[in-house]
């Protein structure tokens, strides 16, 4: 985890916010480390201060537009994800009544403390910890943010962290898995029994978005067959594979 720190200004004798995080700067000359880390913390700031001046550029064009249209302008014009757009106006509102310390914080922190989900209180935190000289790291303050929320919205949060767990586990492909043979035999039944445009029908919908994402597949997959089964017994029971039903003719 990064440590954020601070140090005198030469010049100024003010406190200047550097960043001491994994880059050791051991192997160069003290001034030219001095010259980095000013480098490094000048570029955090002047990061800050576009975004902001970014965020208050496209609210003022915003009051001429339409909602729609505006965003037509967004991407057609400034040629930037509307997401971004709207992540970088929402830091300019949420900067414009705050003291200049602002500049001091990274932009990931930014984002966090501007989402209208962040309690005020932990706002408040944070900038005092800032004009203090001591600025919260990004991981930190994820972390007070996952408590506050679990917290006050305990089972909502543990529902939350269920459904994260799940899919990091579908996502493991170092895990090993032992289901290729029972893939196999279901692709020779699905090649022996439908036609081509019906195989790359049923290739079409396990690929798609809401078959990826149903996290209980297999035990919808069942009821559907099943239901199939009791509707349709006649058609489905016993029923010789259309491979054998060509060899024979």
């Amino acid at each position: 985890m990064r440590q954020y720190s601070t140090s005198a200004s030469p010049k100024s004798g003010a406190q200047s916010v550097s960043l001491a995080g994994r880059f050791s700067y051991e192997a160069v000359d003290q001034r030219v480390a001095n010259f980095l880390k000013g480098q490094a913390d000048r570029i955090r700031r002047q990061c800050v201060t576009s975004i902001i001046q970014i965020g208050k550029a496209l609210l003022e064009a915003k009051r001429h537009l339409s909602h729609g249209m505006f965003l037509s302008w967004v991407e057609d014009e400034v040629r930037m994800p509307v997401r971004t757009a709207q992540t970088y106006m929402r830091v300019a509102s949420w900067a414009e009544e705050k003291s200049a310390t602002v500049a001091h914080l990274s932009p990931t922190v930014l984002y966090l403390l501007s989402a209208p989900s962040t309690p005020a209180e932990l706002t408040k935190e944070v900038l005092a910890k800032a004009e203090a000289g001591e600025l919260v790291a990004p991981a930190t303050l994820r972390q007070k943010l996952r408590a506050f929320r679990q917290k006050k919205y305990p089972l909502e949060t543990a529902r939350l962290e269920d459904l994260r767990r799940v899919e990091l586990a579908e996502r493991d492909v170092s895990e090993p898995t032992n289901h290729s043979a029972g893939i196999t035999e279901l692709a020779k039944i699905v090649a022996a029994r439908l036609s081509r445009s019906e195989i790359e029908r049923v290739r079409q919908l396990l690929t798609s978005d809401g078959v990826r994402r149903d996290l209980d597949l297999g035990s919808n997959l069942e009821r559907a067959l099943a239901n199939l089964a009791q509707s349709s017994p006649s058609r489905l029971e016993d029923e010789e594979p259309r491979t054998a039903r060509v060899s024979n003719t």
